[in-house]
């Protein structure tokens, strides 16, 4: 009996040690494998650096977020960002640099209207701040109350995106 018991022991304890090697040896290949696949990047000639700058500054031209907002955009914006299926634009317009809507929020069973409304305008602002062309927007919640706020009252995270405060947001709706 204690000689089964021993040839048992002796046998988990070779099991153990062959499945320890096994993932020594598939850690240094892959450690290996990381190594090589590391290749020196080398500098671009004169005509690959133009190629790059051209690509760069393509890039930069196409950027959604350099380019001037519209009511078209904004109401693209309020749509994806913003609003549930039973909500309604009732008008969005961009003059002077203000962007106002009129949005008629549907009663919802999960959260009140008024929390409908400030996380519809923090949504909807964190998307427009990416956006140049505009320094106010203000946005009416009918039956619920209005929100207007400064481009300069945004504030930026550790992501460095910017935002609206959700607090500022609910007092200037409740005020």
């Amino acid at each position: 009996m204690k000689k089964v018991f021993f040839v048992l022991v002796v046998a988990i304890l070779f099991l153990v040690a062959c499945n320890a090697e096994d993932s020594k040896e598939k850690t240094k290949e892959n450690n290996a494998t990381s190594e090589v696949s590391k290749v020196p990047e080398s500098e671009p000639t004169g005509e690959e650096q133009e190629d790059l700058e051209d690509v760069n500054v393509d890039t930069e031209d196409k950027s959604e977020s350099d380019s001037l907002i519209n009511a078209e955009k904004v109401e693209e914006i309020l749509t994806d960002y913003g609003m549930s299926e039973d909500d309604k634009i009732v008008s969005v317009s961009v003059e002077g640099g203000e962007i106002k809507a009129v949005i008629e929020l549907a009663p919802s069973e999960l959260i009140s209207i008024e929390d409908s409304a400030i996380v519809t305008y923090s949504s909807v602002s964190d998307e427009l701040l990416t956006h140049k062309g505009w320094e106010q927007l203000t946005i009416e919640f009918r039956n619920v109350g209005t929100v207007s706020m400064n481009r300069s009252e945004k504030e930026t995270n550790e992501f460095d995106m910017d935002y609206f405060p959700s607090a500022v947001i609910e007092e200037k709706l409740n005020s």
